[in-house]
C-alpha cells in the first residue's frame, strides 16, 4: 500500500538511459534519413520497455521514511522495568509530521514474556482498552523519567529469565534474544540494505521492522482467507482490517484481527518456537519478505509482546495467559448426557406399555 520508492542505483541508470534514448528518438524524428536500426517503431517499443522496467523497479523496493529516533535518556522504573525518551532525528512531512518525543517502556512481565511499549510522550494515544483486555498498565506519561540520566554507552541490556532486551541508542533500534542459545528473535535495526528502514512514528502512520533468518517459518497474522492457510509466504502482503464477510473468497479479511505470529526455527538440530504480538487494533499492512517483516499501521502505539516458548504448545499457553482463554464448555453441551436424558424420558413414557413396546421391537425386527 505504502511500500515503494525507487531503488537509487538501478533507477538512476534506467532513467539516464531512458533520457538518452528519448533524445535519440527526437533526433531520428528530425532526420528522416536515419537507418532502419534507428527506426521509429523500434525506439517506441524500446522506450516502452524501459519505462515498464522503471515503474516495476520503483514499486518493488520498500519506502524508507525519515531518519528514525535517538535515545536521549534511560533509567529504571519503579515497577522493575526500564523507561526512556526517544527524540526524532529529522522531521519530515511524508504521511504527516513526526511525533517529536516518544516514551519507551520495557518490562519482563513474566519469566517467558517481555513487553516493549512505545507511545507519544506528550499526548495520550488510542490503545486497546485495558478494561476489555486486562493487562498491566503502562506507566503514566513522563513519570518513568526523572532528572537523572544514565550513561547510554553502559546501559545496553535488560536481561530476564529467558529473554534479553538490548538496544542501540542512535538511531534507536532494539533486539530481543533468547538467553539459552543466543538466538535473536527480533531485531529492528536496519542493516543498510533496501529491505527496510528505521522506526517511524507519526499520528496516522507507524512503521517498525525486524530482521529474520532465511530458515524462519512464520504462522499467523489472522483472520483472513489466504490460499496457503496460516503459514506466511515471502512476497505475500497481509492486511489486517476486519470485515464482516463470509470466508468464501480468497485473500479477504474476516471478522477478527490477530496481529500475532509464531516463528518455528531449527537451531542446531533442535526445534524452537516463539511468538510476537503487536497489540494494536488499528488497520495495518504486514510485509513479509523472507529476510524481514515490516508492520505499517494507521494509528495507535507500538505495544509488542514477546513469548519465549520454546515449544509451540508453550507459546500458545503463554499467549492465551495474556489475552484470555475461552470458558470451558458444560458437560451437557457435548451431547452425551442429552442422549441418556432422552433415553430416560422414553423409558418413563412407555413404563405402562412395556409389553407393547417389546412387541413393536419384535415386529420391526
Amino acid at each position: 500500500m505504502l511500500n515503494s520508492l525507487p531503488n537509487r542505483s538501478l533507477n538512476r541508470a534506467s532513467f539516464s538511459l531512458l533520457t538518452l534514448l528519448l533524445l535519440v528518438r527526437l533526433v531520428t524524428a528530425m532526420f528522416s534519413s536515419a537507418s532502419s536500426f534507428l527506426s521509429l517503431p523500434f525506439f517506441n517499443y524500446l522506450l516502452i520497455l524501459l519505462l515498464c522496467f522503471h515503474l516495476v523497479n520503483s514499486s518493488s523496493t520498500p519506502t524508507k521514511i525519515g531518519k528514525g529516533y535517538r535515545l536521549i535518556s534511560i533509567e529504571e522504573t519503579p515497577d522493575g522495568g526500564i523507561g526512556g525518551l526517544l527524540q526524532v532525528k529529522q522531521r519530515n512531512k511524508i504521511y504527516g509530521p513526526d511525533i517529536p518525543l516518544l516514551q519507551l517502556h520495557v518490562k519482563h512481565e513474566t519469566q517467558d514474556r517481555l513487553r516493549v511499549h512505545i507511545t507519544d510522550a506528550e499526548k495520550q494515544r488510542w490503545e486497546v482498552p485495558y478494561n476489555l483486555l486486562p493487562r498491566e498498565q503502562a506507566p503514566a506519561l513522563k513519570q518513568t523519567i526523572g532528572s537523572s540520566r544514565k550513561n547510554l554507552t553502559t546501559v545496553r541490556e535488560y536481561s530476564g529469565s529467558e529473554l534479553i532486551f538490548s538496544y542501540i541508542a542512535d538511531p534507536f533500534s532494539f533486539s530481543v534474544k533468547r538467553k539459552s542459545n543466543g538466538q535473536t528473535l527480533f531485531n529492528s535495526s536496519s542493516d543498510g540494505s533496501d529491505s527496510f528502514g528505521v522506526m517511524v512514528f507519526k499520528d496516522q502512520y507507524l512503521e517498525i521492522s525486524t530482521q529474520l533468518p532465511n530458515d524462519a517459518s512464520l504462522y499467523g497474522l489472522g483472520e483472513n482467507t489466504q490460499p496457503h492457510g496460516i503459514k506466511l509466504f515471502p512476497g505475500d502482503p497481509y492486511t489486517l482490517y476486519t470485515t464482516d464477510i463470509s470466508a468464501i473468497n480468497l485473500n479477504a479479511d474476516l471478522y477478527g484481527s490477530h496481529p500475532v505470529y509464531m516463528d518455528l526455527r531449527n537451531v542446531k538440530g533442535q526445534a524452537y518456537a516463539h511468538a510476537v504480538l503487536l497489540l494494536n487494533s488499528n488497520g495495518m499492512d504486514v510485509f513479509y519478505r523472507g529476510t524481514s517483516l515490516t508492520y505499517k499501521i494507521i494509528g495507535g502505539v507500538f505495544d509488542l509482546y514477546f513469548f519465549s516458548g520454546p515449544s509451540p504448545l508453550a507459546v500458545v499457553d503463554q499467549y492465551t495467559s495474556l489475552i484470555g482463554r475461552p470458558a470451558a464448555m458444560p458437560y451437557w453441551a457435548f451431547g452425551t448426557i442429552l442422549f441418556f436424558t432422552i433415553l430416560l424420558f422414553c423409558f418413563i413414557a412407555f413404563s405402562h406399555h412395556l409389553l407393547l413396546l417389546f412387541f413393536l421391537f419384535i415386529l420391526e425386527g
